[in-house]
This record gives structure tokens, sequence and C-alpha cells, in this order.
């Protein structure tokens, strides 16, 4: 009987331990890229232009491959604790100030009816009203639109309502605790119906006393829409202000086309206005790729990207051009 008992304990503490360990995720990605670049300054006053090239040999880079611990445990019927540490590596550099960099990493509580509430590092709510970006890697201007997103929040809260038939509202708050004027908050809502061939959502950030150069206040909208089960378009407009005197407007607009084999195709199109709030400083980018589902956790990449930036003052005028070419490999795990 006792041994019987003994076997019993055992089983039940093998279940609640098994229960309570972690996720291990992460994703590896490596790209191999070359880009040229041409600058043209023109002084107005003699009409004179000064032109310089800038190539670049080809660049092995990590793009945000990580690595994380992830899970939850039911505290009540209806409530877990759910917590997550993420670290970004790069497997291309032994840089240490590269490695094990903190990205989301929290602990909060999620409510079958209250929704979900963390605490810690988080990516700011504006991040998820994203459904125009579909760059990957190590793409010219980055795997991202032009319009800026916040980014990651320290000493941040951040809340997300159950899913109600598709729609979401997030909201967020970072304290200001070293009084640098960091305090941020923000509101988001998205809706997601099932089985629709449209989604969308909006948010809006603000940040209580900005410095010169960051975001102030960011209004977002973005949506999707499949036009076929192989063609998605998406869109993203956002406006920016900096505290300056002109507001930045952003504009995205992509395409994903399914081809009936593992190959995936897209463009997108960025669009920048008075960048940071600086008058006449305009950007461009068209982008263009592949993506080749070798399995579930294995994606391969090939893209190429155009870009154009124009910068004019009382005294000068400056416009630079540039394109890239890479591809590489990406597993998640």
């Amino acid at each position: 009987m006792k041994k019987l008992m003994l076997a019993i304990a055992v089983t039940a503490l093998s279940v609640s331990a098994a229960q309570a360990a972690p996720t291990v995720y992460g994703k590896a990605f490596l790209t191999l890229d070359v880009n040229s670049e041409d600058t043209d300054t023109t002084d107005k006053a003699t009409n004179k232009t000064i032109s310089s090239d800038k190539k670049t040999r080809p660049a092995l880079k990590s793009n945000s491959s990580r690595i994380g611990f992830k899970g939850k445990e039911a505290l009540t019927a209806n409530t877990d604790i759910v917590y997550q540490l993420e670290y970004g590596i790069d497997i291309a550099n032994g840089d240490k100030s590269q490695q094990f960099k903190s990205r989301d990493t929290y602990l909060g509580l999620a409510n079958t009816q209250l929704g979900t509430l963390k605490a810690g590092r988080l990516t700011a709510i504006d991040d998820a009203v994203d459904f125009a970006n579909v760059t990957a890697g190590g793409v010219r201007g980055g795997d991202k639109v032009y319009a800026p997103a916040l980014g990651r929040a320290d000493n941040a809260f951040a809340y997300a309502s159950p899913n109600y038939d598709g729609m979401q509202l997030l909201a967020m708050y970072a304290l200001d605790e070293d009084k640098t004027g960091g305090e941020i908050s923000g509101i988001a809502g998205k809706y997601e119906p099932a089985d629709q061939p449209f989604k969308a959502g909006a948010s809006y950030i603000h940040r209580a006393s900005a410095a010169k150069g960051t975001i102030k206040d960011a209004i977002r909208v973005s949506g999707a829409f499949a036009v076929s089960p192989e063609i998605t378009v998406g869109a993203l407009y956002q406006v920016t202000d900096y505290d300056r005197d002109d507001k930045e407007n952003g504009f995205t607009i992509s395409g994903t086309m399914k081809t009936g084999t593992p190959w995936t195709a897209y463009a997108q199109g960025d669009m920048l206005s008075n960048v940071k709030g600086a008058k006449d400083a305009d950007k461009f980018r068209v982008a263009v790729g592949g993506k080749y589902a070798f399995n579930k956790a294995t994606t391969g990449h090939v893209y190429g990207a155009f870009n154009k930036d124009e910068k004019e003052t009382a005294a000068t005028k400056t416009e630079t051009t540039g394109f890239g070419i890479g591809g590489g490999l990406e597993y998640k795990f």
C-alpha cells in the first residue's frame, strides 16, 4: 500500500513539474548582404555638386536572432501566471555587447474573462498594429515599415483584453523612474475576424516629455485585405509628432502572392515626409523579395531594395540613393 501511495505521489509531482516547465524557443536568422550608396550634395549658392560613392563588402548579418523561455501556470480555475525571458543573440558577431540583450521580459496574470496584464520590458503596443510589413532579413532600410514604432519600453505595463469575435483592445503605460521624460502611455484596438478576408487596427502613443528627435505623439492606422486566396495587400499610415514645427507622415503599401509552390513573393513601398519633423526631408524605398518554405521551421529568403533620401537646407540640397541585395536562411525552434 505504501509503495502504491509513493508511486501516486511521484506521478503527481512529475505532472506538476511538467506543467510548470517553461517552453524554450528561439530563432537563428543569417543573411549575406551587399549594399551600394551614392550621395550628391549641391551648394545652392554656387550650384556645385559634390558626389561620393560608398560601396560595402559582403556582410554576414544576424537578424533578430534570439533565445527565450516562456510559460504559464494555473493559479485558479480562470487565472494563470504567465512569464517570458527573451534575449537577443548575434550569431555572426562575437561582440559581447550584442549578446544576450534583453528583449521582451515580463511577468503577468492572464484571466479568461478579464484579459492579460504584463509588467516588465515590453514591446510598445503600436507594433501590434502593423498589417503592412512583409520584409524580412537584412533588406536595405530595415525589415520593418519606415513609419517609426516606439520600440521597447522599460518599466512598462501592458494590458490585452480577451478576444471578442476578433476585436481586441490594448493599453500600455511605462513609468518614468529616472525622471528623464520617459513616461509613456498608449491605447490600441485590433479587429481580426475569423474567416474574413480583412483585418485592421489603430493605435495612439504619447510620451509625456519627449526630447528632441524622439517621438512625442504617434497615431497609426493599418489594415490588410485578401484580394484572393493567393494575393493579400496591406497598408499603413502614421503621423508622428517630434515636438517640431512639422509632423512626420509615413505611408507603406505592400503585397504578397502565393505561387502554388513553396515560394511566396512580396513587394513593399515605404514613404516618409518631413523626416523626424524636419521640413524638406523625405525618404522613399521599394523592396521586393521571396520566401521559400523548406518546412514549418525553416525559411529561405532572397530580396533586393532601392532607396532614395532627400534633405534640403537653406544652403544645400543632399540626395542619397542606394541599392542592396541579399539572402539567407531562417530557422525557428
